[in-house]
């Protein structure tokens, strides 16, 4: 029998947390852990959830201040505490000593904040230089997408990703598209051109990302630069592009910059009905998951269901 994995949710006062950890419980996706500071939590019976003080964070201390006194050398004892004593710092010590498997958060915090607390404690994953984003998104029954699942990249980090940072939004993306969801990914390099049919100098980043992503992944079906007519819609990429990898089946996009690509999550989502789950953090030596502050109970369950898949 699998083992059931054990998350934490740092923001255990949150009413949509609570219910979110009742629902996560009640269907086995996890053990829960909540972090009890000042603010009440309401009790959930259950075995698999289990309530830890913020005060045994002190435990950790020495090993917190050999980790910041790497950059903050005279970071002092009462500081070090101090900072410890945030249910987001003590949760990621935890998860950094195996007290559980994952962090989701975010209700409350943002993403600055676990973003920050997730590299100074866990750090990034080896041999990587870059913590990004992607989105997940599916659609309603009798929708004409609802078989299909896409992915969009980044949406929630880097602002101007470089040529490398591009490229390894690309294979971090496809790499956890294939391992959520057991689909082949078909990556996109999106942009206002398909293969040289305008003429700028922003297009060079797109263009050396995409040829320096089939150099370090050469078995990862990819092409760019596409419109996302070329990528997505087949009788415009027999038009456009041909003699393409992609034949208007990407499945897993990556946008050249974080307005495009935190305007078209959005738009995805208001306006064309899909469900989105993100942004999922990846880079991350450890799962770190970070929602949206205007997140509900249900989208705290299915980022908990990513967690435990990572």
């Amino acid at each position: 029998m699998k083992k059931i994995k054990t998350i934490i949710l740092p923001e255990s006062y949150d009413d949509r947390v609570q219910e979110a950890a009742r629902k996560i419980i009640k269907k086995k996706i996890a053990k829960v852990i909540f972090i009890k500071t000042d603010n009440k939590i309401k009790s959930i019976d259950s075995e698999n959830l289990d309530i830890i003080d913020v005060g045994f964070s002190e435990q950790f201390l020495n090993e917190y201040l050999s980790i910041r006194r790497n950059k903050f050398p005279s970071l002092t004892g009462s500081d070090a505490l101090k900072e410890l004593s945030d249910p987001l710092t003590f949760s990621c010590m935890l998860l950094r000593n195996n007290y559980a498997d994952a962090v989701v958060a975010g209700s409350i915090y943002s993403t600055s904040e676990v973003i920050r607390n997730a590299l100074r404690v866990i750090g990034l994953s080896k041999a990587n230089k870059t913590v990004s984003s992607f989105f997940l998104f599916r659609f309603p029954q009798r929708h004409f997408l609802s078989e299909r699942i896409f992915a969009y990249a980044d949406c929630g980090v880097i602002p101007e990703p470089n040529v490398e940072q591009l490229s390894d939004i690309a294979i971090q993306t496809a790499e956890n598209f294939r391992k959520l969801t057991g689909m082949k990914p078909k990556v996109a390099f999106l942009s206002f051109s398909t293969k040289g049919s305008a003429k700028d100098k922003s297009l060079e980043k797109i263009i050396s990302a995409y040829e320096l992503t089939r150099k370090r992944s050469p078995s990862l079906i990819c092409d760019g630069e596409l419109q996302f007519d070329a990528a997505f819609v087949p009788e415009v990429a027999r038009r456009k592009n041909p003699q393409g990898k992609i034949k208007g089946d990407a499945n897993v996009f990556i946008f050249p910059d974080l307005n495009s690509g935190n305007i078209a999550y959005k738009i995805t989502e208001r306006i064309g009905g899909a469900m989105a789950t993100g942004p999922i953090l990846q880079g991350l030596a450890k799962p770190v998951m970070d929602l949206s502050r205007g997140c509900s109970s249900d989208d705290i369950v299915r980022m908990a269901e990513v967690a435990v898949r990572f």
